[in-house]
């Protein structure tokens, strides 16, 4: 086995893998998490991997909420009916509420910034701890690349599919009750097949306390998946980093002998090179050059770890506390939320209409916000970032020293079986000169 470390031998381990999914650490923003308690306490908890926390005060939100009639208050209130607003509000169970509101906030501010410091205790280790997978009488649970926006395609069907996808089973069932539970007792299900029909729904048949979970759920479940989905890809690629560069495979090329010596003119041999992503086909690469004895092979990472991101607009598939994807998703689900409540009262078109539009404008205003003016006020006041992780796609050249046609062949063969493009063959000099 290339690593060796179990669990006990490190200080702070960085994942875990059981038959319930797939569990691990990684930076995030602070605000962001705070800002997804505010949306509705639980939230930031879940994300940040604390599943009984995040369920507890989910389901005190709801029952506390429903108790004091918190949406339907905020419903009346943002309609311009204030009387009503005032004459639904139960004080005694309202108290309660914005307690559990404020400390859900405040403990998930906190643990971030905690978990921002072991992940960095924990990357500094001299020896880490990974898992590929984990097999029980419950199943198969193993580390897979996932395609971000599949997962998000899942989310918007139905809060919670998306988690399940990549692994992380407590919170997708958890996400999966709640998105169940909200869409049975808002309706939704049967206002979006009026609207989708044409047919005219009233507003006093809307059940305003259960649908104003909805924005808030759904854009989370969105944004949730996604950062996960592009944070497992991650994880996978930082083990294969970690895994293969303590493998020290190099001195079986660097000690190879030049073509100038007897042995090479008696038995040359050249480098065949491919250039691939990181994933599991590597590994399967790797795994197929030793069954065919193919032992002198190595491994070069092409682009290294940096935590350097100062750019205005950061790219939309990064995650580690400066994604553009924050802005967007907060963007759309405040103004979804508006548009749920302004749609048919103030704004004709009925809610779901309304809703999604006001979804898909937050989107592209958050986004816009987050990108350029944000962006643009931490450059001129050099604001640091949170630090981010490793690159979200890792590139590796793989070098194979073949001795025949016949592995020539098969190492060609191999290549084109796993869509590794072909750099080319290379001699002893020449690998020296690339490897430099």
């Amino acid at each position: 086995m290339l690593n060796k470390i179990k669990k006990e031998d490190v200080r702070y381990t960085k994942m875990y893998i059981d038959a319930f999914g797939v569990k691990y650490s990684h930076r995030t923003n602070p605000w962001a998490i705070a800002w997804w308690s505010a949306a509705l306490p639980g939230f930031g908890h879940l994300t940040l991997g604390s599943y009984l926390k995040g369920f507890l005060f989910m389901f005190g939100e709801i029952l506390l909420n429903l108790k004091a009639r918190i949406n339907l208050s905020i419903y009346y209130t943002f309609i311009g009916n204030f009387d009503k607003a005032n004459d639904v509000f139960n004080e005694r169970w309202g108290l309660f509420y914005i307690a559990v509101w404020i400390f859900a906030i405040y403990d998930s501010y906190l643990l971030s910034i905690e978990q921002n410091k072991i992940c960095e205790l924990e990357e500094a280790q001299e020896y880490r701890y990974f898992q590929k997978m984990h097999n029980s009488l419950f199943g198969m649970t193993f580390l897979n690349q996932r395609e971000p926006f599949f997962t998000v395609f899942l989310s918007t069907i139905l809060g919670g599919m998306g988690h399940v996808y990549i692994g992380q089973i407590i919170k997708g069932f958890i996400l999966l009750g709640w998105s169940i539970a909200i869409n049975y007792y808002s309706q939704t299900g049967h206002l979006v097949q009026k609207f989708v029909l044409g047919k005219e729904i009233y507003l006093q048949n809307v059940n305003w306390e259960w649908l104003l979970f909805l924005p808030s759920i759904w854009g989370f479940c969105i944004w949730d998946s996604y950062v996960h989905t592009i944070e497992t890809n991650k994880l996978i690629i930082e083990e294969q980093r970690y895994t293969y560069g303590k493998k020290k495979g190099r001195k079986s090329l660097d000690n190879l002998p030049s073509s100038t010596t007897q042995e090479n003119k008696d038995n040359s041999f050249t480098f065949l090179v491919g250039k691939s992503k990181q994933s599991i086909s590597l590994e399967l690469i790797i795994n197929s050059f030793k069954i065919h004895g193919i032992d002198k092979h190595e491994i070069i990472f092409l682009d290294r770890l940096t935590n350097k991101k100062r750019e205005t607009g950061d790219s939309i598939r990064k995650s580690d506390g400066i994604s553009n994807f924050n802005g967007a998703i907060c963007g759309a689900t405040v103004l979804m939320l508006f548009g749920t409540m302004w749609g048919g009262a103030l704004i004709p078109g009925g809610p779901i209409a309304i809703g999604l539009a006001g979804f898909l404008l937050g989107a592209l205003i958050g986004y816009l916000i987050d990108a350029y003016l944000v962006g643009w006020i931490r450059a001129k006041l050099n604001w640091d970032p949170i630090k981010g992780s490793n690159p979200v796609e890792g590139e590796v050249l793989i070098i194979a020293r073949v001795n025949s046609r016949e592995q020539h062949d098969y190492v060609t063969k191999i290549f084109m079986e796993k869509n590794v493009p072909y750099v080319g063959v290379v001699n002893k000099e020449e690998l020296q000169s690339l490897l430099t």
